[in-house]
């Protein structure tokens, strides 16, 4: 899957999401009030803004997944549980491949994070090098990692998926 495939995927998931939460943030009634409609917009549980505890230890986590070293070594930490011999041979081969066709390095930023006790949610959108952006939810889980979270190994996969 070349970069330009993803971030069109992504880009239209993220638009996807965008288009559900309007629908649930929109308009919940309509009441008269001296003849004037007046309209009451749905509560959401979605933070305002980023969690600001939680936004740099998950860019540095998201940072060290993106950086020198290998899945079966440093970045393994990472990763909830870490990777199989296999898998981490694969993410290897594909960060290569990536790094190879000037993705990196990566900057990240992270949009509506959701805490709930261990387990935070984020739409993290990741920056490459040349300019080319993606957009893509992410679950992390709070373990023994040197930022203190680690990205579920189901967003592991699924990003690592999504660039192979």
């Amino acid at each position: 899957m070349t970069l330009k495939t993803l971030v069109t995927s992504l880009t239209a998931g993220a638009a996807a999401a965008a288009v559900l939460g309007g629908a649930a943030a929109g308009v919940t009634s309509i009441a008269a009030g001296a003849g004037i409609a007046a309209a009451s917009p749905a509560v959401s549980n979605l933070p305002e803004s980023p969690a600001p505890d939680l936004q740099g230890p998950l860019v540095s986590t998201l940072a060290a997944l993106s950086g020198p070293g290998s899945f079966a070594g440093t970045k393994g930490s990472y990763i909830q549980g870490g990777l199989g011999r296999i898998e981490a041979r694969v993410a290897d081969s594909g960060y290569a491949n990536a790094a190879a066709k000037g993705y990196f390095p990566l900057s990240f930023s992270i949009n509506n994070i959701d805490v709930n006790g261990p387990i935070a949610t984020a739409s993290v959108t990741a920056t490459a090098a040349s300019g080319a952006t993606a957009t893509q939810p992410l679950t992390f889980i709070a373990g023994p990692s040197p930022t203190g979270w680690q990205l579920s190994k189901d967003s592991a996969l699924s990003l690592m998926n999504s660039v192979g």
